[in-house]
């Protein structure tokens, strides 16, 4: 019955004020037992018995003259008629009448040692025989004989009493106040409940939505603070997960086509080794370097995916060491120098010295070379240049071209993995996973990356790095695994 979240916050409303009200009535309970208020109620009741009953027994004449019988006849009238205990004690205090026949013959030594500053008038309580504490007022009446005698009006035991008093005058306006407060608490708490429940509602419609296989679906951001939180940070989850599946998709295509043009070109020449078709040495030479370069290319490209794979598995491992960004600089032109050359592009590199970041020497190496590279790969008969500064707490290391440029619209997409702008230079671009990795690598030692292009100008890269001993250091990222090793360009 209170399975959904809705029955269950209108349920846990409802106790909650339930248990207010019995505190109320608690605190109302305990406040009355402290407080001589309903004592005063109780005699003042006592107190008309009393007037009640003496005028009774004046009527009937002077007390010496009643007979006994006559006397109990008269008591018992006014305890009928006034709801009251009435008891007469002898002066040795014995009960000689009661009015409830349960007490005649006991003593009651209390009585008489009660405070009475207004004699005859006696007021105060006493223990009865049964042991529980009655609150009286009475008279101390003189017979003919010269003896006294006291005349009681008790009220029923004060723990009973006080109950009665709570219920007869508080319980019933408390009452009729807390049902009209729960009746007008529970459309609100439904309402709170219900503004809390349906936004919940629709983010687990939207939930089972994706898990049907429907990745556009989001939950709306509605209902209290945490709530939407809750509603955003699934939406933002969904964004991932249909990002994730699409990469998955596009990773599978790429691959495939990827590997399809240098599986193509190693089957084919290999074949025309096989069957005799290149028997000159220049044509097997030839095939066999075809064969190596697309078999090189096609290790790059899986040493590639496996380190991605690894970033995504937090699974690389980097040095927290001193790189000074000179030399590193200097040693990336180095190992591009040939590419450079054969495209007829000047690449230089100019740093300042002492320029030094905490980090792991490899793969910053590996992110530069890929930018360089990359920079080279769209550039043909023009320059690559990097230069390395320092900018406060920052190292920042700037890659312009004077290549073809990057659409506007590709712009933003350039990191993605897989991601070419330009589709019919896919051969000579490479596979699309070099910009991803400088990215991983870069933010990974605490710094950033961003790229701005026009197109039929340039490119161009700037990484910031925090810089050694400034207050950014220390954004190196730990992470869990092994050192990996690093694919080849970009």
């Amino acid at each position: 019955m209170f399975r959904s979240l809705n029955s269950r916050l209108l349920l846990s409303y409802i106790l909650v004020i339930l248990v207010c009200l019995i505190l109320v009535g608690l605190g109302l309970f305990l406040f009355v037992r402290a407080s001589p208020l309903w004592t005063s109620a109780a005699v003042i009741r006592l107190e008309e018995a009393e007037r009640a009953t003496m005028r009774l027994l004046v009527q009937a004449g002077p007390l010496g003259t009643i007979s006994q019988d006559r006397l109990h006849d008269l008591l018992d009238q006014a305890a009928r008629d006034r709801e009251a205990r009435i008891l007469l004690l002898d002066d040795a205090g014995l009960v000689q009448y009661d009015s409830e026949r349960a007490w005649v013959g006991q003593g009651l030594p209390d009585v008489f040692r009660q405070p009475a500053p207004r004699l005859p008038r006696i007021q105060g309580s006493f223990t009865g025989p049964d042991g529980q504490r009655w609150l009286f007022i009475g008279q101390v009446l003189s017979t003919g004989d010269r003896q006294r005698m006291a005349l009681l009006f008790a009220s029923r035991p004060m723990r009973v009493l006080l109950l009665l008093w709570f219920v007869d005058n508080l319980l019933p306006p408390m009452g009729q106040a807390g049902l009209a407060a729960l009746l007008l608490s529970i459309p609100l708490a439904w309402l709170v409940a219900r503004s809390i429940a349906r936004p919940l509602q629709r983010v687990a419609a939207a939930a089972g939505a994706i898990a049907q296989g429907d990745l556009e679906q989001r939950a709306p951001v509605s209902g209290p603070r945490e709530v939407q939180e809750l509603a955003r940070a699934f939406n933002r989850m969904a964004d991932r997960v249909a990002a994730a599946q699409q990469a998955q998709r596009d990773l599978v295509a790429n691959v495939s086509h990827e590997l399809k043009t240098p599986l193509t070109s190693v089957q084919g020449f290999s074949q025309a080794i096989l069957d005799g078709t290149a028997t000159e040495p220049e044509a097997i030479e030839r095939a066999a370097r075809v064969i190596q370069e697309e078999a090189e290319r096609m290790r790059r490209m899986v040493d590639e995916i496996l380190n991605l794979a690894r970033f995504d598995a937090d699974q690389v491992q980097m040095a927290r060491e001193p790189v000074e960004i000179g030399p590193l600089l200097a040693s990336c032109a180095e190992r591009l120098a040939p590419q450079a050359e054969a495209a007829g592009n000047r690449l230089q590199v100019q740093a300042e010295e002492g320029l030094f970041v905490t980090g792991d020497a490899d793969w910053l190496t590996q992110a530069l070379v890929n930018l360089l590279d990359n920079g080279l790969r769209h550039t043909q008969g023009g320059r690559v240049e990097a230069v390395a500064q320092r900018e406060g707490d920052w190292v920042t290391v700037t890659v312009t071209d004077t290549g073809e440029g990057i659409p506007a619209a590709d712009l933003p997409r350039i990191f993605e993995r897989f991601y070419q702008a330009d589709k019919s230079r896919r051969r000579r671009s490479g596979v699309g996973l070099g910009l991803s990795i400088a990215r991983e690598v870069v933010q990974r030692h605490g710094g950033e990356i961003k790229a701005e292009s026009v197109l039929g100008v340039g490119s161009r890269f700037t990484v910031l790095l925090p810089a050694r001993g400034s207050s950014r250091e220390g954004g190196l990222t730990h992470h869990r695994g092994t050192r990996v090793s690093r694919g080849g360009g970009a």
